[in-house]
């Protein structure tokens, strides 16, 4: 039923890769021999085949990503050329093409609309793949793919290198002063303190630490990570700028739309640039009140964490560490269960199994006292963990060739703080809502009840929509009846007062047009350089003249951001980070309307449910957004629910 995590599969990880890409190849050329093929006796198998591919590989990257050694980056760095090398090859097969195409041709007036959406993507797929192309192109586009893969690899490798091999001790108490008792004791070390260049120790100092140049130091090291890797996105960028080419494109940016939601790099330039100009103004009224807080004649990028804090605590009478006691981690864990059980109507139970860490926890979820689904989280920072947090599918709910119903099975990952015998682990605000916003990704996976793997969970949902569910979960870790079932005093017990959740209504809207033209910059910067095959340096100077428009405080000379940024060189976000901002008009507008039904109103959670979580990719995202609101989304709402005036 479930798949369970084997330890020792990384010893037998190459071998069992081999065998089932070659077992995958011989099954196929099976398929092809039946002579009346069908959606049940051959599109079917073919999907099933490409999960045990995603089953298999998912726990061996997985483990790279969280306990990364040498050994696991040997396998990891051995099976993912082999299986972008069968990806490629697969997509390329003439007979699977026209198969499959003369499925559809017959079948379509008669299957149902996931079925059809299914067949849909997977001849777009095989377009994209160059099924059409002369045999030298497809042989380039496989060198391609190849290559591609090792240097996101290598990227990734080299941000997570320089991260685990910083370290700036502290040895003067004035140096740490007003940093949270927690966050020093996690810093302790035989010198004094110890802080590194992972997010909470990072963190922890930029907000609170009170010697500037300390600061600095470490926002140097930070924004200069991997310098090498301003060698792989210049070749990063002309490989996919010829992949483009290749396939009748004329930039990358319009590849990456194809499987996207938005129609051209135009619109969504213009999207981003409208918010840019919405959102300056107030932007630069935030950054003078920092300004004149600091009172510093040059304030810099190494500054605004650590005055922000401060002005948050005068203008929203809000002090994170006054916060922290009522987040304890395994409350606010338990709380947001019970909160989504009541929204959806679905329980959560812990249970046993193996896992690849000891602070690993499991659970298996009952719909209408039915096991349907199995979540893991692993939640707390450690050495060899990559940064930040995400969600990975690992099992998706469909039904398998022999019409067997297969449960779906996702993980959730973070990095907050160790907890140790003598301090739990208190969480930030900021914390519990990257958890709610991880756990909205995993119950779009995991509440799926879509028959076809391809489409079913996050499986062909539109990339930049992808973000809907996680964003619209994120919202209600401010809302005030949420909050009162988990935060709760660690020590005494006592539920957050109603005062401190206004002010965190107040800390939620704090420099909002800030943080918005932050994600705009992102944005703006990926799907501009993906127009082309620019180098290093004109990488650099198109950030530079983008920061132009969006950045109130230029940052450093020195700052080398690209170098670092992951989510579209390691990542699925190539010309596509403006998704973030493309789903959150859908995510903000659905919030809305809870607020407005009331937050626990059993069926405005139910139809969120039935018309857009349990309907995975097998329908456009826009058309089940319509389908629960009753209109079309409000792109207003994007920035009335941030505070952008």
């Amino acid at each position: 039923m479930f798949i369970n995590y084997r330890p020792e599969q990384l010893k037998t990880a190459k071998t069992e890769m081999d065998d089932i890409l070659n077992g995958n190849r011989r099954q196929i050329d099976e398929l092809l021999k039946i002579p009346s093929k069908n959606y049940t006796n051959f599109i079917r198998p073919m999907m099933e085949a490409d999960m045990r591919i995603n089953e298999f590989i998912t726990p061996v990257s997985h483990v790279n990503y969280v306990n990364n050694t040498e050994e696991t980056q040997d396998v990891y760095n051995h099976c993912m050329p082999e299986i972008t090398k069968y990806g490629t090859e697969m997509g390329q097969r003439t007979d699977i093409y026209e198969a499959v195409l003369a499925v559809y041709e017959a079948e379509k007036a008669v299957l149902t609309p996931a079925q059809v959406k299914v067949l849909e993507k997977m001849l777009k797929g095989f377009r994209l793949s160059g099924v059409h192309l002369p045999d030298g192109q497809k042989a380039r586009l496989m060198e391609i793919n190849l290559e591609l893969t090792q240097l996101s690899t290598d990227f990734f490798q080299n941000i997570l290198k320089d991260s685990d091999s910083f370290e700036l001790i502290i040895e003067d108490r004035k140096d740490v002063e007003g940093i949270p008792e927690t966050d020093l004791k996690a810093a302790e070390c035989e010198k004094g303190w110890s802080f590194t260049l992972k997010l909470p120790s990072y963190m922890a100092y930029m907000a609170y630490g009170p010697n500037r140049e300390i600061r600095e130091k470490l926002y140097r090291a930070f924004c200069t990570r991997a310098p090498q890797n301003a060698e792989i996105i210049e070749k990063t960028l002309k490989l996919r700028k010829e992949m483009a080419e290749i396939l009748g494109f004329r930039r990358f940016s319009d590849l990456s739309l194809e499987r996207k939601n938005a129609k051209s790099p135009e619109e969504v330039l213009n999207f981003l640039t409208d918010l840019a100009e919405k959102s300056y103004h107030q932007g630069k009224e935030e950054m003078e009140e920092l300004k004149k807080l600091a009172n510093l004649p040059d304030i810099a990028s190494y500054d605004t964490g650590y005055y922000s804090e401060k002005l948050r605590r005068v203008k929203c009478g809000y002090d994170e560490q006054e916060y922290r006691p009522y987040f304890e981690q395994d409350s606010v864990v338990n709380g947001l269960f019970s909160f989504v059980e009541k929204m959806f109507g679905i329980t959560f139970v812990q249970v046993e199994a193996p896992v690849w860490h000891e602070t690993v926890k499991v659970y298996e979820i009952y719909r209408s006292g039915k096991l349907f689904a199995r979540l893991y989280t692993d939640l707390e920072a450690r050495k060899g963990k990559r940064d930040g947090a995400w969600m990975n599918e690992w099992q998706t709910h469909h039904k398998d060739a022999n019409g067997e119903t297969v449960p779906a099975t996702a993980l959730i990952c973070g990095n907050f703080p160790i907890a140790t015998p003598d301090n739990p682990s208190l969480l930030r605000h900021s914390d519990v809502v990257t958890l709610f916003h991880e756990t909205g990704h995993a119950l779009h996976h995991l509440l799926s009840d879509v028959d076809e793997a391809d489409v079913s969970g996050v499986n062909g949902v539109e990339w930049d929509v992808i973000e809907f569910p996680s964003q619209f979960l994120e919202l209600f870790a401010y809302n005030r009846d949420v909050l009162k079932m988990f935060a709760k005093h660690h020590k005494t017990g006592e539920v957050l007062p109603d005062e401190m959740i206004d002010r965190l209504d107040g800390v939620r809207t704090f420099m909002a047009a800030s943080g918005m033209l932050r994600q705009l910059e992102f944005g703006i910067f990926d799907m501009t350089i993906h127009a082309d095959a620019y180098t290093a340096g004109e990488v650099q100077k198109i950030l530079d003249d983008i920061r132009k428009k969006t950045s109130i405080i230029l940052p450093p000379a020195y700052n080398r951001f690209q170098n670092g940024f992951s989510h579209i060189f390691a990542g699925g976000y190539a010309a596509g980070y403006y998704s973030y901002k493309w789903a959150e008009r859908l995510s903000c507008d659905a919030y809305s309307i809870f607020v407005e039904n009331g937050v626990f109103d059993g069926k405005t959670g139910v139809k969120f449910m039935e018309t857009v979580l349990s309907k995975g990719g097998s329908c456009d995202m826009m058309e089940l957004f319509e389908q629960f609101a009753g209109r079309q989304p409000d792109n207003d709402s994007l920035l009335r629910v941030n505070g952008i005036k």
